[in-house]
């Protein structure tokens, strides 16, 4: 009776195991003759060369673009590649979208046709930075837009690691497309300032750079009702640094200048906080000139590769200065963002200043290298 009860469950186990290997062969045959999409993309193929094409994309993971917005670092890439990123690869990390597949994320469902903003960092989830969840920091890091496919693209498949982490956020109807692509740089934003530590009203805070990253800078730090100066070059941007709350703004014209104006209005004690915003080396030479002791400067911005700087290190160890930086964020910074703009705290709407077609992404590319108004920002893909 054992034997015959053996024999019943082996030959049971194989007929089983034979049909789970049917199943599996099945599902990746019908993964293999998956429906494809064809969709347009801009394709970075080098150094100042970058073209109009078709794409076909598969299903899974699959995400409609609604708009992406074009970043100073898309711009550097464009003039002057980057030692991480390969081309031929589509650009873009800035960008917002619709669901066109079933995603599933910490428990929660996202159907189909939800609108989502996309967290562009891949981490590996196996090195010592993303076991402690800093996955920006990831020593395996890929990301949308540089190492792997971004946003200038009519779709997109959204990688499994960005989903596994909580990546993709769906975002409310009050917040435009335009503008969600403005959450993505809020979050690096806010990854910076948590950087700073505990933030009090006897602060006073410097911000160099009056582009999107300085104006965001402004009303996250105003949000703590502490004075913040804003350093620019120029006047149209300016004017909405004034509008968005800045309680002092500077033309940097010279450094001397800069200097006696910044220590009159602290009264000679000088900023506790600066954030270097843009790619202006000099900016942090001025910013130590102009910290108080025991001050924090973020270098939020990165700069050129030749760029070097002589520091007086003596001054920072007896001033006790702290300098730091930032780079990107998670998803954990990029759901703050959303409640921010959802709740009035922060304003996207005097920072897009131009919208393009993919087809115009050498116009997009130069009107932000130019420095023609604020976010460039592409909307249209057909």
């Amino acid at each position: 009776m054992c034997l015959e009860l053996n024999m019943l469950v082996n030959v049971d186990t194989k007929i089983l195991s034979h049909k789970f290997r049917l199943i599996n062969i099945f599902n990746k045959t019908a993964i293999m003759h998956m429906p494809l999409t064809a969709g347009n993309i801009a394709l970075f193929n080098g150094p100042n060369s970058i073209n109009i094409e078709r794409m076909d994309f598969d299903q899974k993971h699959l995400l409609k673009v609604n708009a992406c917005a074009v970043c100073s670092y898309d711009v550097r890439v464009f003039r002057n590649g980057h030692k991480k990123v390969r081309p031929p690869v589509i650009l873009g990390h800035e960008l917002c979208g619709e669901t066109l597949d079933t995603l599933n994320i910490n428990n929660t469902k996202i159907n189909p046709g939800t609108r989502v903003i996309v967290c562009p960092i891949i981490p590996c989830l196996s090195c010592y930075y993303c076991k402690s969840k800093k996955y920006n920091l990831c020593s395996n890091l890929k990301e949308l837009g540089s190492t792997m496919n971004g946003g200038f693209s009519q779709y997109m498949n959204l990688p499994d690691h960005t989903i596994k982490i909580g990546g993709i956020i769906p975002i409310p109807s009050t917040i435009i497309n335009d503008y969600a692509v403005l959450l993505e740089p809020l979050s690096c934003c806010l990854n910076g300032i948590s950087r700073l530590g505990k933030i009090s009203r006897s602060d006073t805070a410097i911000i160099f750079g009056d582009g999107p990253i300085g104006l965001l800078h402004l009303q996250l730090l105003k949000s703590k009702n502490i004075k913040v100066i804003l350093i620019g070059l120029i006047e149209k941007r300016m004017k909405i640094a004034k509008k968005l709350g800045a309680d002092l703004i500077l033309h940097f014209k010279n450094d001397e200048s800069i200097i006696k104006q910044i220590m009159d209005f602290t009264y000679g004690v000088g900023a506790s906080i600066s954030i270097i915003a843009t790619s202006n080396k000099q900016a942090i030479d001025s910013a130590l000139k102009v910290s108080s002791k025991n001050s924090k400067i973020n270098l939020f911005a990165g700069l050129k590769k030749e760029d070097k700087l002589l520091l007086d290190l003596n001054y920072i160890h007896y001033n006790q200065l702290s300098i730091m930086g930032s780079f990107s964020s998670t998803p954990k910074f990029l759901k703050i963002a959303v409640d921010m703009v959802k709740n009035g705290q922060i304003s996207l709407t005097e920072l897009v200043t131009r919208k393009f077609d993919l087809n115009e992404i050498h116009d997009a590319l130069s009107y932000t290298e130019n420095c023609s108004g604020l976010k460039a920002v592409i909307n249209r893909f057909d």
